[in-house]
């Protein structure tokens, strides 16, 4: 025991040894003066001596200024970066915290520092480069409040409490959070239809009316009797059992809304004040559990009701205020950006073995609001930022958002709009890998075979929502270089177009491989996948220049080519190579013919092939599915002997093989050459993919397998048309988890609306507005309405209702019919038979182009495409023989139910 005692002095006090104690440097001994004197019951005078007398007035004014004497209650300074200029100058970049009581300030100062090595340092100089103020360390008062019918509103949101107790919490002697323990009621009624749609998936009613036992609110002092009645609340004695039920869930929720991490400033939770306008309520809710309402007036969708354990979006959607000010419910995400990036280059080294990751990225970018003060970085939260700087402005202050993948950087007040900035971020962490997107299709497990013999060889994929980089809050087009340095037995797959590994000697003297990647054309994100891949074959996919579909009248267009309208580079020939994991090589091999057959069809469909490499990764997975960014798609080879079953799933296609690999190609044209501008809009991705599968499995599989396929198409969007519109993006299926209904509406649904719109507008009106939109969306984000314009200009005719009723809305309208025969007295001879049809829809309207099918009595049958725009359409079908029967959509191109209608007269027309 004394020996433990002994061994413990030590530790404690080896510090005061002379041996260990360690020579501080001149520079470093100054940063230390410099905290001192600027904290508590600072000295005006001790702070001017820090700089030299020559220094300039106004600069040592500002410094002392940051530093009040009678308030400050602690001060922190950290040196972050050291430079050596000229003249005997050191240049230190400093983050100070200064503590006022219950708020802070954190700055960022430059300070040119002079003196010789042999005398005491002074400042030369000092600048301030960016300030966060306002930050408030909220803690709750020990004064009870007793609650006599309180009420707080937000827009949808009602909260009645009859009775209670309250506590609060104050920044600047104002109340600026609020906890509330007592029964009471809450109703949350949003005005859009979609939302009343899925709080009735959740609900059974189309509004949430719920019990609450307590909550916790946010608000900015300015807007708080707007949002709460205050004279609800009555001073009473404090009941210290109440005060701490009222304190824990202070502490669970303070810190995750409006709170920096100041890394090490402070460990203390330091919250920002909500901007004016915006509300947070954390209400614990009986059935429901702990949720959360917010307005938040700088998003696009700023009213949210969102499920803290689950992490599910119940809620989301527009203001009424937003929505005027907008006229539309269309928004484009990166519209808020106060910056665009331009160029991405992202140097990293992987290590397979502990999932590190050890980086540094340079963002070329430009600012495009009036002036920027502020740069919010997205960066995956286990990933820790070593520095943040620019060429233009040397260290930057950054701070993570607590909870989130959220880094803000500081900037000076002198950028402005137009001006490029290149920041240069190192950072570094353990990640694992993340499912890159919802490619992977859904599956149960095989409850007899619970292991598999073979498991699948190891592979790290780091993609869109990995952040793995630091890259922008909304993922816009960029070109880009990555180079990624693994070990020696690895391969990595990248965005871009490869260069030529190269050996690389690590520190310890282990060799490893650098590869590297170059995005010339422009790319929404940048990905990665490492293992021990191998090249199987190479080729190079040659497409023809083809000219504009023929106009309507069987003419060429003239005018210049629809699919050249867009941005960057256009190629017509590509080079495809396939790679795999070892055991999957021949395989591999084999799927080269059909990938350049893919390849080409697509591009003949839209004249273009998006970028000038491209590579196949056959990966082993337990569950067939894929995931394509821009220039490689990764594709799953479930193993043998594999746990789970997939046979239901709406995307599993037993009568078109080829389905998955033709699925994820067309992701190099739709979701990666184009993409949506907000995930609305994801159907332009996935349904747009899911088309053009659908495409090429009418080129290569007989007619009846393609019938199989748009059957269960039909019938998976049918079935799922309660849960929502294609609109609603990735929030189908989103409150019950059921990846599936996703699926089945924003895959086959969107697939099945296109065919639809091509049966309306008629094939080559259809093809040039294809083309049109691909070329005029090209390495661009856009939306429905895009579509819609490049449609209508090919196709002639108005196409508003078409997109309100199958994208916008989420009704399978009932299509009821009958059919007689007749004469045909246009056609000038007596005798000449036609099918008389009648369709009736109701009580909306839509547009359906619908297959009937002409049954005759010597058993041929014709397929004829008819369309329904009214409320009842009639239709004259000539027919060449005795008519036995009319059918419809007996080949599932429409997304109809249908209805024959019958009377006593039999099957004369109704």
């Amino acid at each position: 025991m004394r020996r433990c005692v002994l061994i413990l002095i030590v530790a404690l006090f080896g510090w005061a040894s002379p041996a260990a104690a360690q020579p501080v440097d001149p520079v470093t001994a100054l940063v230390v003066r410099a905290e001192q004197v600027l904290g508590p019951g600072n000295d005006a005078d001790a702070i001017r001596a820090l700089f030299a007398p020559t220094a300039d007035a106004g600069q040592v004014d500002a410094f002392v200024a940051d530093a009040p004497r009678a308030t400050t209650t602690r001060a922190v300074v950290r040196e972050r970066d050291r430079q050596d200029l000229q003249g005997g100058l050191t240049r230190v970049i400093v983050d100070t915290l200064i503590e006022t009581a219950a708020v802070a300030r954190v700055s960022t100062w430059r300070l040119d520092i002079a003196g010789a090595p042999d005398e005491t340092r002074v400042i030369q100089s000092a600048e301030r480069l960016s300030v966060v103020d306002g930050l408030a360390r909220l803690a709750l008062s020990d004064r009870q409040f007793a609650v006599r019918n309180l009420r707080i509103s937000g827009e949808d949101l009602d909260i009645v409490i009859p009775s209670g107790t309250a506590f609060v919490a104050e920044v600047h002697g104002l109340p600026t959070a609020i906890v509330v323990l007592g029964n009471g009621e809450v109703t949350f009624a949003p005005a859009p239809d979609s939302e009343k749609g899925q709080l009735t998936l959740l609900t059974g009613h189309d509004a949430l009316r719920a019990r609450v036992s307590r909550l916790f609110l946010r608000v900015n002092p300015a807007d708080l009797t707007q949002r709460v009645t205050m004279n609800a609340l009555e001073p009473m004695a404090t009941d210290r059992t109440q005060l701490e039920r009222a304190r824990k869930l202070f502490t669970e929720q303070v810190g995750l809304s409006y709170s920096l991490d100041l890394s090490d400033l402070s460990r203390e939770t330091w919250n920002l004040v909500p901007p004016i306008g915006d509300v947070l309520i954390d209400m614990d809710l009986a059935r429901f559990g702990l949720l959360s309402y917010a307005r938040s007036g700088g998003e696009p969708e700023d009213i949210t009701l969102f499920d803290r354990k689950r992490r599910k979006n119940l809620s989301v959607y527009t203001s009424l205020r937003n929505l005027r000010a907008r006229d539309a419910l269309r928004y484009d995400d990166a519209e808020r950006l106060e910056y665009v990036v331009t160029h991405y280059n992202v140097d990293v080294s992987f290590d397979p073995s502990r999932l590190w990751l050890e980086g540094r990225a340079d963002l070329d970018m430009r600012i495009t609001a009036l002036a920027a003060q502020t740069i919010t970085l997205r960066l995956a939260e286990p990933l820790v930022v070593r520095a943040v700087t620019s060429d233009e402005h040397g260290r930057l202050l950054a701070l993570r958002v607590r909870g989130q993948n959220n880094i803000v950087v500081n900037l000076p007040d002198s950028v402005r709009q137009g001006q490029t900035l290149r920041l240069r971020v190192a950072y570094g962490g353990r990640l694992p890998p993340i499912t890159p997107e919802r490619e992977t299709i859904g599956a149960t497990q095989d409850q007899v075979m619970m292991e598999m013999p073979i498991e699948p060889e190891p592979r790290f994929v780091y993609s869109h929502r990995a952040y793995w980089y630091p890259q922008s809050s909304v993922s816009t087009f960029a070109t880009a270089r990555i180079r990624v340095t693994v070990p020696g037995e690895f391969t990595v797959i990248g965005s871009g177009v490869p260069e030529a590994p190269t050996p690389v000697t690590s520190p310890d003297g282990r060799v490893r491989r650098a590869f590297a990647f170059s995005a010339g054309q422009p790319v929404r994100y940048l990905s990665i996948a490492v293992s021990r891949f191998v090249r199987a074959a190479t080729t190079q996919v040659t497409r023809q220049a083809q000219p504009q579909p023929a106009t309507g009248n069987g003419q060429p267009a003239t005018g210049p080519r629809l699919s050249r309208l867009g941005n960057g580079v256009f190629h017509e020939t590509t080079d495809v190579e396939v790679w795999s994991q070892p055991r999957q090589t021949s395989r591999a091999r084999g799927l080269l013919e059909t990938t350049v057959d893919i390849l080409r069809f697509y591009g003949d469909l839209v004249d273009d092939l998006p970028f000038p490499s491209f590579r196949l990764v056959l990966a082993e997975d337990r569950l067939p599915g894929g995931h394509s960014p821009a220039y490689f798609a990764l594709l799953h080879q479930p193993m043998p002997g594999t746990p789970f079953t997939w046979g239901r799933d709406p995307v599993s296609f037993g009568d078109f093989p080829q389905f998955f690999l033709a699925h994820e190609l067309a992701h190099q044209f739709w979701g990666q050459a184009v993409a949506g501008e907000n995930y609305h809009e994801q159907w332009i991705s996935e349904g747009f993919a899911q088309y053009f599968a659908l495409l090429y499995a009418q080129k290569v599989r007989p007619g009846s397998a393609v019938t199989r396929v748009m059957r269960q198409m039909y019938r998976s969007a049918v079935e799922a048309s309660d849960e929502g519109a294609i609109w609603l993006g990735y929030r189908i299926g989103h409150l019950k988890g059921e990846s599936r209904v996703f699926r089945a509406t924003v895959y086959n649904k969107s697939a099945l609306v296109l065919h639809m719109l091509q049966r309306s507008m008629g094939e080559a009106a259809f093809a040039r507005g294809l083309q049109r939109f691909y070329g005029q969306s090209r390495f661009r984000r856009v939306g429905t309405d895009d579509l819609r314009v490049a449609m209508e200009a090919e196709g002639g005719q108005p196409l508003g209702r078409f997109f309100d009723g199958w994208v916008y809305g989420r009704d399978i309208p009932t299509l009821r019919y009958a059919w007689d025969l007749a004469d045909d007295a246009a056609a000038g001879a007596p005798g000449s038979a036609v099918v008389r049809l009648r369709l009736v829809q109701g009580p909306h309207i839509h547009d359906i182009p619908v297959t009937a099918t002409i049954i005759y009595a010597d058993g041929r049958t014709e397929d004829v495409v008819v369309v329904s725009r009214e409320a009842s359409t009639e239709v004259r079908i000539p027919v060449s023989g005795r008519v036995r029967e009319v059918r419809l959509n007996e080949d599932y191109g429409a997304l109809v139910k249908t209805e024959r209608m019958r009377s006593s007269a039999g099957p004369a027309l109704l």
